[in-house]
């Protein structure tokens, strides 16, 4: 017996999940919550995407757990892409999505990669 659990490397959040595009800080804590269990590093410099596989921060999480058919952690921001920067690490992560996906996807909002 056993059950699925998802190895992620970066962190995947849409806004009720515990993302706010808007008002992220750096050097500030938040929470994440997302269905099913997902194992995250801890302590290691991660990409925070948005829905769309935008590349959105650099977030080390702090900690997760995973209970009742969920994942429920805490992340850091240490550091908000923009630019140019932002748009070479959102061209990484889709160009990843449409290898995986084996597909052309030019609609990336709530694509999923499992």
């Amino acid at each position: 017996m056993g059950f699925k659990t998802e190895f992620n490397w970066a962190l995947k959040l849409k806004p009720g999940q515990g993302l706010d595009e808007e008002n992220l800080e750096v050097e500030k804590i938040y929470k994440f919550s997302k269905k099913e269990y997902r194992v995250y590093p801890v302590g290691i410099p991660i990409d925070l995407l948005n829905r769309n596989w935008e590349a959105v921060a650099k977030v080390v999480i702090i900690e997760f757990k995973n209970n009742d058919g969920r994942t429920e952690g805490k992340y850091k921001v240490v550091k908000i892409y923009e630019g140019r920067e932002k748009e070479v690490l959102t061209n990484y992560w889709r160009e990843n999505v449409k290898l995986i996906k084996q597909e052309e996807i030019t609609d990336f909002s709530d694509v999923k990669v499992s």
